[in-house]
């Protein structure tokens, strides 16, 4: 659903799930196997693609949408 809505790569959706479910970019990016700095670059590409600005926007955004909102 988010790659689609939002036109996200797979990497990011996958981020922006780990976001969504409490984790930080650094927790976030070591689960996923990449670096901070990777996990960095694809969460201001989740923000510019999602038109958010900040992590509490984009999991607030994403529950309003899972929610059917």
């Amino acid at each position: 659903m988010l790659q689609s809505c939002f036109r996200l790569t797979a990497s990011e959706a996958r981020l922006a799930r780990k976001i969504c479910s409490g984790h930080g970019v650094e927790a976030a990016a070591d689960e996923l196997g990449v670096s901070y700095e990777t996990g960095r670059n694809q969460l201001k590409s989740v923000f510019a693609k999602t038109q958010t600005h900040r992590q509490s926007e984009l999991v607030a955004l994403l529950t309003r949408l899972s929610s059917g909102r």
